[in-house]
């Protein structure tokens, strides 16, 4: 079945408006979906807003060696502190066309939370402070973001499914130009093979499969694991069967998104970051093919793993 423009199409449904008159609604944006997926696009923003007079900028080390955030800050830590400001170019739109696939084609409207603020001004996965660096207009725009739609959204997979996944989209350049799949288990674990998840992002789901090394085995890299079911559509993917961890490449864990929503401190929602080499994202063959993938096998797994 032909997919019919996605983006447009998907900013163009009814979406709860904002509470606060400090935010315009078209910065901070929440499709409520019918099912128990939640589909976070915090990077792909491209408005530049005034109100938000500054870019965010580096922070600095105090006393204490933890970095503090004022805008501004001298001496700026570029090394230790640094303000990522890089958009993850068509990252909104690879998700609004995973939202559109689960959708039309599996029946699953997921709930669809995006930022049309590019990230300079403000990011929604980092906490706060770094986030907004004091600036009043972003704080709002944050809070939007996570006090109102995405924790809306998580609270609505709760109370009508108790189980439920959340996968939080983002892009990055890493030379080895495969998708990386983020359980907040760093590289250096994956490396020496984990022996378990009590403290990944998908604790809920390790629990409910038996809360041991096999389990684990079987979530980053077996036959249940998003990984496998990625490659088996033919993407490149850590951890996965082929590449079980980064052998000390380059590899993002999971941020604050997946931290937040997560299963790591209690519940049953579990929560996957999900990062697209740049040679995906700027091809639109590629993308779409991979936003199909990557959709298809989101409801493969859930399906596998007793979300459905």
């Amino acid at each position: 079945m032909a997919l019919r423009p996605t983006l447009a199409l998907l900013l163009g449904l009814s979406s709860v408006l904002t509470l606060s008159t400090a935010v315009p609604s078209d910065w901070i944006e929440y499709t409520p979906g019918t099912c128990n997926i939640v589909i976070s696009s915090p990077h792909g923003g491209s408005k530049r807003v005034s109100e938000i007079p500054d870019d965010r900028t580096d922070g600095c080390l105090d006393g204490g060696n933890v970095c503090q955030w004022e805008k501004d800050c001298s001496p700026a830590d570029g090394s230790k502190c640094r303000a990522s400001t890089f958009r993850d170019s068509y990252t909104q739109e690879i998700a609004a066309m995973v939202v559109q696939h689960l959708s039309e084609t599996y029946g699953c409207q997921p709930h669809f939370v995006r930022s049309n603020v590019h990230r300079s001004k403000m990011d929604p996965n980092r906490e706060p402070a770094e986030g907004t660096q004091g600036d009043p207009v972003a704080l709002e725009a944050w809070k939007k973001y996570h006090d109102e739609f995405m924790s809306s959204a998580v609270a609505a997979v709760r109370s009508q499914w108790v189980k439920g996944l959340v996968f939080d989209i983002h892009g990055q350049t890493h030379a080895e130009q495969w998708t990386e799949l983020g359980y907040l288990v760093s590289g250096y674990r994956l490396d020496n093979t984990p022996s378990d998840l009590a403290s990944s992002s998908i604790r809920g789901l390790w629990s409910r499969s038996g809360a041991d090394s096999a389990a684990t085995s079987s979530l980053l890299t077996g036959a249940k694991s998003l990984g496998s079911m990625l490659e088996k559509r033919g993407q490149k993917v850590v951890p996965g069967p082929t590449y079980p961890s980064p052998n000390g490449g380059n590899y993002f864990s999971g941020g604050y998104i997946v931290e937040r929503y997560g299963s790591l401190a209690s519940g049953e929602v579990d929560s996957i970051q999900v990062e697209i080499p740049r040679e995906i994202r700027f091809d639109s063959a590629r993308r779409a093919a991979f936003a199909a993938d990557l959709a298809s096998s989101i409801d493969e797994f859930r399906k596998s793993n007793g979300y459905a």
